[in-house]
């Protein structure tokens, strides 16, 4: 018969812990966990990220909660110990009980770790890549210690990085309380993630002042961290800095303050005709993204944890910036630029490494015999000031953000020049998507110009499924006139594609 005291121990482990949206009051629950020897018993930990109540305010709460529905005896005594584990494995604040659980009772453990010290000063302690890991050890009997079972179990919260850019023309004639909004679409669904809106509060005669509004479009979604830059006249100006990740009281930051007079004053550098253009970065919690328990790993004690969650090398990963994350930013800040490429009225300060390896042409300009090969300069006075700027976020981070059908087919075209094949099918899907009787030339057009087969035949079959509208245009009618051949094969296609019926 076995004696002594079996020990079985659960470690939780809580990804992206910083971005926990609980208000006072609000729980997070691990998934359900049990063993052998227990009974038929199964139990859970709760966590108040802010504090079970007013009275707990600014102190994280923990319990023990035996489930109500388990096939366990109505009453069972068990001895616990409920810990935070520090980033070298070794406990902090562990208390011992010793209980007798009826089902679906819990038993409390108010801990004295005060939110601010986990999150601030000593957040490198305890949130080592801000993941937050508790201990819940069970035991029963006395004597000699039989290690059972170490399980092991994952939460992460689901968090979302949005950049974007939001662009007002004619900023310094707004109207008090006219809003200018964009929407701003998900990274992970083809679907608006949130709303932009900049707006003056009320007239500037009486202290008024202009507010950047963003509001998610599920309310489940927390606004957790924004940042904003003015892109002038080839710089960029950090204009805000917000984060209520670290509150005792989390505070609401969707809406930020923007400096109205400091941009009027200098309309020649952020006002470029007129433009205020505005980058934001927004990181958004989102909820929990997935909970389970990862496995049951034998005869592993509290230092080989620490080993354990190394080698989840996927998994902690995420929790840095990506490549893409980091030449964003290089792109962002402009540090040590060596190029710079020039429109009509604008100049776009670059580096010549990141050109050449994204594009074949520019390293062609940079590499060989060509004259620009010994400046430091690029003339691109066919693009506008909105493309370039999109073409090297796209070269930077290899995405794209806020696209509208003037920019999207000027950027195909930018792709088309510069043999950036991937932006170049990145535009395609969107003007597909975006066509209409009215625009439908206007993309026949431009595949016709760049020999884009694929791109054609869809547009062809377009045209011919709404031919009366097409055909019947004043869009229609104004290209025939300059480009007659193309427009008549189209209309003649029609026929001969019924005549093939």
């Amino acid at each position: 018969m076995d004696s002594g005291r079996k020990e079985y121990t659960f470690f939780w482990f809580i990804e992206n812990y910083s971005y926990c949206w609980h208000e006072i009051g609000e729980k997070l629950v691990s998934p359900p966990f049990t063993a052998d020897g227990l009974e038929g018993t199964a139990w859970n930990l709760q966590l108040y990220p802010r504090g079970v109540s007013e009275a707990f305010n600014g102190v994280i709460s923990l319990y023990l909660e035996r489930s109500a529905s388990d096939e366990g005896p109505e009453n069972t005594s068990l001895k616990y110990e409920l810990s935070f584990l520090k980033a070298d494995g070794s406990p902090r604040f562990s208390i011992e009980f010793n209980h007798v659980f009826q089902r679906g009772v819990r038993r409390e453990w108010y801990t004295c770790l005060k939110i601010d010290q986990m999150l601030l000063g000593k957040r490198g302690n305890f949130l080592p890549e801000d993941i937050l890991t508790v201990r819940c050890k069970i035991w029963k009997g006395e004597g000699n210690i039989h290690k059972v079972a170490p399980i092991c179990a994952r939460t992460r919260i689901g968090i979302e990085k949005i950049s974007f850019l939001h662009v007002v023309e004619n900023f310094s004639s707004l109207e008090p309380n006219q809003k200018h909004t964009i929407k701003i679409q998900s990274h992970s669904k083809n679907e608006c993630f949130a709303l932009s809106s900049l707006y003056i509060t009320h007239d500037l005669l009486l202290g008024g002042e202009t507010v950047v509004e963003i509001t998610p479009s599920d309310s489940n979604h927390i606004l957790a961290k924004q940042k904003m830059f003015l892109l002038g006249s080839g710089n960029v100006i950090a204009c805000g800095n917000i984060d209520n990740r670290f509150d005792v009281v989390r505070k609401d930051i969707r809406k930020q303050p923007l400096m109205r007079q400091v941009i009027l004053n200098k309309k020649s550098e952020y006002l470029l005709d007129g433009k205020l253009s505005l980058l934001c970065e927004c990181v958004f919690s989102t909820g929990v993204e997935f909970e389970k328990i990862e496995g049951t790993e034998h005869n592993i004690c509290t230092a080989d944890i620490k080993l354990w969650k190394v080698y989840k090398t996927a998994e902690k990963m995420s929790a840095h910036p990506s490549i893409s994350e980091d030449m964003k930013a290089l792109y962002v800040n402009q540090s040590l630029t060596d190029v710079e490429l020039i429109t009509k009225t604008k100049s776009f300060p670059a580096h010549k490494i990141v050109l050449c390896a994204r594009s074949p042409v520019f390293k062609a300009m940079l590499t060989n015999e060509m004259k620009e090969k010994n400046t430091t300069c690029i003339q691109v006075d066919d693009l506008g000031d909105d493309v370039v700027q999109q073409l090297l976020l796209f070269l930077y981070s290899d995405t794209v953000e806020n696209l509208e059908w003037e920019i999207a087919t000027q950027l195909y075209y930018a792709a088309d020049k510069y043999q950036v094949g991937k932006l170049k099918e990145l535009c395609s899907p969107f003007l597909v998507e975006s066509l209409t009787p009215t625009n439908a030339g206007e993309l026949l057009l431009l595949a016709d110009t760049h020999s884009d087969s694929d791109l054609k035949k869809v547009v062809e079959d377009f045209i011919l499924e709404h031919d009366q509208q097409v055909f019947g245009s004043e869009e229609w009618e104004m290209l025939m006139e300059t480009n007659p051949l193309l427009f008549m094969k189209t209309m003649h296609l029609k026929y001969k594609r019924r005549k093939l019926k």
